[in-house]
Order: C-alpha cells, then sequence, then structure tokens
C-alpha cells in the first residue's frame, strides 16, 4: 500500500469513527495543529508563486487572471513565459484554494 494510499485508508477509518461518536481531545488537537502547520507551509510557497506572477504581470502588463483567460483561449501563443505562467497561475489558484478549504475546516 502505498503511502498516500494509507493515509487515505487512515483517514476514513478516522472519520468512521468519529461518525460513531469516537471522541478525542488529542487526536482533535493534532489535526488542529497539523492543519495550521500545513497552511503556513502553504502560504509561504504561496507568497513564492505570487512573487514569480508579480514579475509577469509587470513585464507583460496585464494580471494573471487576465493572462489565463487569454491563454485558455489561444490568444497568449506557446512561447516559454506564457507556458511557465500558466503552470504558476494554476499552482497559485490550486494551492489557494487548498489553504482556503484547509481554514474552513479549522472554523468548524
Amino acid at each position: 500500500m502505498s503511502t498516500t494510499s494509507g493515509t487515505i485508508e487512515r483517514l476514513r477509518a478516522l472519520q468512521q469513527l468519529y461518525a460513531q461518536g469516537y471522541q478525542d481531545e488529542v487526536v482533535d488537537l493534532t489535526l488542529r495543529k497539523l492543519f495550521e502547520h500545513q497552511i503556513r507551509k502553504d502560504e509561504a510557497q504561496l507568497a513564492e508563486l505570487r512573487a514569480d506572477l508579480i514579475r509577469f504581470e509587470q513585464q507583460y502588463g496585464m494580471t494573471s487572471a487576465d493572462f489565463f483567460a487569454k491563454y485558455q483561449a489561444g490568444e497568449m501563443g506557446d512561447h516559454a513565459d506564457a507556458f511557465e505562467w500558466n503552470v504558476l497561475y494554476k499552482m497559485y489558484t490550486r494551492l489557494s484554494e487548498a489553504v482556503e478549504a484547509l481554514r474552513t475546516y479549522l472554523k468548524e
């Protein structure tokens, strides 16, 4: 069993236990700390990605969101900068969504 699938199975087992009424303050605190740690780590990576995006935005005079829409419509060509900017923007948006999801779970 791979590490990822093992983790998923352990999380499912924990979910089932909690659904059946299991409660443990140590588990709750540990999960909270894990989420907080992951958010801090992801926010640091987001800052790095944002700096890269700003460089492209300044160079090409448009926001990353505008670039992405044009890139998806085939209006930005296939030069190396466009490809890199596209990948960076996708990474940034996916990671931003993940951080927001983790923050939401912390509020519950």
